[in-house]
């Protein structure tokens, strides 16, 4: 069976028409962020049917919370990372994900916009120097609006990031 889809479609109502959209070629990043599935159980019939596919779900702007929930302690850091970068991740989750053992899912919690004060504080002390001085900065130059300086990594050295 062939699936096609455009954004003024309805939602997708199976597994198999999301699997269909990853096939299209050339492939669509932002299609797939955008899609909306008629419901939760679409997308957990995806992450049951499809394993692998996790990474793609999570990368979705549209799951619902239950989905970004379970997502966020999945075993793969490319998915945790992807629901780490979630423009409407819960305050909460975004809380848990500023103590994953992962550097770099901690680094987009911190580089994520709608990252709270009390989250980005707690960063600030992260041992990880390059998750600490973003969220410094982050806390610094967001109450004022102004736009981190390009310098504000200067003290980040290489082995900072290859520790």
């Amino acid at each position: 069976m062939t699936y096609s889809y455009c954004l003024e479609q309805a939602p997708i109502a199976t597994a198999d028409e999301f699997v269909a959209l990853l096939d299209m070629r050339p492939l669509s990043p932002s299609l797939i962020s955008a899609v909306q599935a008629a419901s939760a159980a679409v997308w957990w019939d995806v992450l049951e049917r499809f394993p692998d596919l996790a990474v793609w779900v999570a990368a979705n702007r549209t799951i619902p919370n239950e989905i970004i929930a379970q997502l966020a302690l999945h075993p793969r850091i490319q998915v945790r990372v992807a629901i780490a970068s979630h423009p409407q991740l819960p305050d909460a989750i975004m809380m848990q994900l500023a103590h994953d053992k992962s550097d770099l899912v901690r680094l987009r919690i911190a580089c994520n916009a709608r990252a709270s004060r009390g989250v980005l504080s707690l960063l600030t002390v992260d041992a990880c120097v390059v998750v600490s001085k973003h969220a410094q900065a982050r806390v610094e130059h967001d109450i004022s609006g102004a736009l981190l300086p390009p310098s504000y990594l200067d003290e980040v050295s290489v082995h900072d990031i290859l520790h």
